[in-house]
C-alpha cells in the first residue's frame, strides 16, 4: 500500500466517523411558548368553594386574551360551581358565498371588522364562579365562565384584557412563570363516603377543540397555533332552474348534489411542541389518612396522635383504626418503635412529614 492510498483511507474513515458523531448529537427541541397548568387539589367531602387554580407560563409573547375549556374526567366527585342566568348573545357573520341575494355560506367574524349580518340569541346558561383576586387577570375588562354542557361538569373560561374602545391594559407580559395564578375557579365537592375507593377526578384541558382553546397577543394574532393545508369540499344543490341555468343554490352537507366545489384551506391546530398542557386533579380526603392515629378531625398529626400511639405500643391501648394510618415510616406491617421515632422527629425536631400526609392536607 502506498502512502497516498493509506492517507485516502484514513481520510474516508475520519469523515465517516465525523458524520456518525454529528448524527448522534441531539438537536435542540422547540422552546415552549405557553405552559398551562391546572393545579392538583385536595378537599374534604362536602366542601364548597374549593379553589381550582389554573396557572400560565408565557415565555415570548404578551397574552391579552384567552379561551380555555376544562372538563371533568369523573362526574361523581365534584362539579364546577355554577349559577343559572339568562344572557343575550350577539354574534357577527361574514357571508362568503351568495346565491342571488341569499347567503348560503358564512363564517363567524370579529365585530370590529367587516361583517354582513348579526345573529342574536337569548339563552339560559350556567355561569361559572371564579375569583380573580391576586391573579393575572385581575382588572381585566372581560372575564367570563360558562358550563357549555349546562351540568357544571365542564367550564369554558374567556378572558379579554381590553375591550373595544376601552382604556389600554397591558395584558400578561412574557416572563411570567407561574408564581401568580392565571385564575381561580370555584368547585363544590360531593359528600363522598369514606368507603368509596374512587376519590380522584381528573381536570382536563380540552386543547383539541380549537374553538375553545386559544391564546392571543394584543394585536389579536394567536399564540402557539400552526396551520395545515387541507382540501375542503362543498356540495351545492340547485333549488331553482331557468332552463339549464341555476338561479338559486343551496349548500348541502353531502351528495346528491348538482355542483361540487373543492378549495384548499388552512386549518388551524395547536402546536403541541410549543404549547404544553399539564392537566390537574382533585382528590377527596377521608377521615383516615396517614398520621391521623387517633381518628380525630385534625388536618395533621399532633400530640394526641403521639399519645395514642404510645398507649397502643406500651400499655395495651386500642389499636389505630385502620392500622395503616400509623405506618408513618412507610415500611408496612403493624405500627412499631420506628413509627414512634418518626412521629417524634416530625413533631419536635423538624423531621420529614409522615408518609402521604402532605398529600392529604
Amino acid at each position: 500500500m502506498t502512502f497516498s492510498e493509506a492517507l485516502r483511507r484514513v481520510t474516508v474513515i475520519s469523515v465517516t466517523a465525523l458524520s456518525l458523531i454529528l448524527l448522534t448529537i441531539p438537536t435542540a427541541s422547540a422552546q415552549p411558548e405557553l405552559v398551562i397548568t391546572v393545579g392538583d387539589t385536595i378537599a374534604a367531602p362536602g366542601t364548597i368553594n374549593t379553589v381550582i387554580s389554573v396557572s400560565l407560563d408565557n415565555y415570548h409573547d404578551t397574552v391579552a386574551g384567552f379561551n380555555l375549556w376544562l372538563q371533568l374526567g369523573n362526574p361523581d366527585i365534584m362539579s364546577f360551581q355554577t349559577n343559572e342566568a339568562t344572557v343575550i348573545d350577539t354574534s357577527y357573520w361574514d357571508c362568503i358565498t351568495y346565491s342571488g341575494e341569499d347567503c348560503i355560506d358564512s363564517v363567524l367574524t370579529n365585530p370590529l371588522g367587516d361583517w354582513d349580518f348579526i345573529h342574536i340569541d337569548t339563552n339560559d346558561v350556567q355561569i361559572g364562579s371564579f375569583d380573580t383576586t391576586g391573579t393575572l387577570v385581575g382588572g381585566w375588562q372581560n372575564v367570563a365562565a360558562r358550563s357549555l354542557s349546562g351540568t357544571g361538569l365542564d367550564l369554558n373560561i374567556v378572558g379579554i384584557a381590553r375591550m373595544p374602545f376601552q382604556p389600554e391594559l397591558p395584558g400578561i407580559p412574557p416572563g411570567n412563570h407561574g408564581e401568580t395564578p392565571l385564575i381561580k375557579l370555584l368547585a363544590d365537592v360531593y359528600d363522598i363516603p369514606d368507603t368509596a375507593t374512587d376519590r380522584t377526578v381528573q381536570i382536563m384541558v380540552q386543547w383539541q377543540f380549537i374553538d375553545h382553546f386559544s391564546w392571543s397577543r394584543p394585536d389579536g394574532s394567536l399564540i402557539g397555533i400552526v396551520y395545515d393545508t387541507i382540501l375542503d369540499t362543498n356540495y351545492f344543490l340547485c333549488t331553482q332552474w331557468a332552463g339549464s341555468e341555476c338561479l338559486k343554490w343551496e349548500k348541502v352537507p353531502s351528495p346528491p348534489a348538482d355542483s361540487i366545489e373543492i378549495n384548499e384551506i388552512l386549518a388551524p391546530r395547536v402546536d403541541t411542541l410549543t404549547v404544553i398542557i399539564d392537566n390537574g386533579s382533585l382528590t377527596v380526603s377521608g377521615s383516615s389518612f396517614c398520621g391521623n392515629i387517633d381518628g380525630d378531625d385534625s388536618p395533621e398529626p399532633n400530640i394526641a396522635d403521639l399519645t395514642y400511639l404510645v398507649s397502643f405500643l406500651f400499655i395495651g391501648g386500642p389499636p389505630p383504626e385502620p392500622l395503616w394510618v400509623a405506618d408513618l415510616d412507610c415500611t408496612g406491617g403493624e405500627p412499631n418503635i420506628g413509627d414512634l421515632t418518626y412521629l417524634v422527629a416530625f413533631l419536635f425536631t423538624g423531621g420529614v412529614a409522615p408518609c402521604d400526609v402532605e398529600a392529604c392536607w
